[in-house]
């Protein structure tokens, strides 16, 4: 877990660290911005300047046209219609020499916020990337702690089962319904108090209390009695723990199966299945084995 941890730091830092760097790489060049706002200058004064050479040529037309309608000399006027002429061409041939090194600009400083741009995208994925990696770690750690608390429960709680108790029966051998009773009541008291299905015991001791009834119907009472005894020693003996939520819900999952319920059903026993799942990885294995008995009966 801690080189886990070591990893998302190294990230977190290389990411740091590359962001800084492409931001010092994509930054646009100072100069080319001050060189494409030194030509937008220059051009607006050349546009204006061709403006008011047109202006002016246009006049000295309007006076030649004057000029020649009045049977006059227009010698000086053309001349000065010629210059005019020739300044506005050498203008214009300057604006669009000036107009090519303001495109050749212009595309180099959208390249340069283009690549800002992307640089800046993959800076966010690359922090959204160590975040998640940061989240991954703590959910790392978080699972370590929750399986180690589990483990310790269950070393504590999945010991050897103690050793079954057969109580001694009377000297003479002589027992009555008195006897019998109070052992059958206790192992019915006992189950339900452990919600312990008579299918959770093991094989042998599932038939018990039916053979201490029917002996007691016969009169056995000795054979009642010895029955009801293993029976008490069987239930005082489970323990509600992994293993035994283990086999109970392998049990039933197969009775699932094999039971084929109506689609209401099925949605109530995926509901409980995954309750029982939830408070079982918490550990919390009697309220697991309640969610069960409740699927049980679903089953019935």
């Amino acid at each position: 877990m801690r080189i886990a941890w070591v990893v998302v730091v190294l990230c977190l830092a290389g990411a740091v660290a590359a962001c800084k760097d492409r931001s010092d790489a994509a930054t646009p060049d100072p100069a080319a911005i001050k060189a494409q706002q030194d030509l937008m200058k220059r051009r607006d004064a050349l546009l204006e300047n061709r403006q008011r050479l047109e202006n002016q040529r246009k006049l000295v037309v309007e006076q030649i046209q004057k000029a020649e309608a009045a049977g006059g000399d227009t010698k000086e006027l053309t001349k000065q219609r010629d210059e005019l002429t020739a300044q506005i061409d050498g203008q214009s041939a300057e604006l669009g020499q000036m107009s090519d090194k303001l495109e050749s600009l212009s595309t180099k400083l959208d390249s340069a916020a283009e690549i800002a741009g992307r640089e800046d995208r993959l800076a966010q994925r690359e922090g959204k990337v160590a975040a998640r990696e940061a989240t991954i770690g703590e959910r790392e750690r978080t699972l370590a702690a929750r399986e180690e608390k589990l483990a310790q429960r269950e070393k504590e709680t999945c010991g050897t089962a103690p050793p079954m108790i057969i109580q001694a029966g009377k000297a003479d051998g002589k027992y009555t319904k008195a006897d019998v009773q109070p052992l059958l009541a206790r192992a019915r008291a006992t189950m339900l108090k452990k919600g312990v299905l008579v299918p959770d015991l093991p094989g042998p001791a599932q038939g018990l209390e039916g053979e201490s009834t029917r002996a007691m119907a016969d009169g056995d009472w000795g054979k009642a009695y010895f029955a009801a005894a293993q029976l008490v020693a069987m239930v005082d003996a489970v323990k509600i723990d992994r293993a035994f939520i283990q086999t109970k819900m392998t049990r039933l999952s197969a009775q699932v199966k094999a039971s084929k319920p109506d689609d209401a059903t099925n949605q109530q026993l995926s509901s409980a299945l995954s309750d029982v799942m939830q408070k079982y990885n918490d550990g919390n294995f009697a309220a697991a084995n309640q969610r069960l008995n409740q699927l049980a009966g679903l089953l019935k």
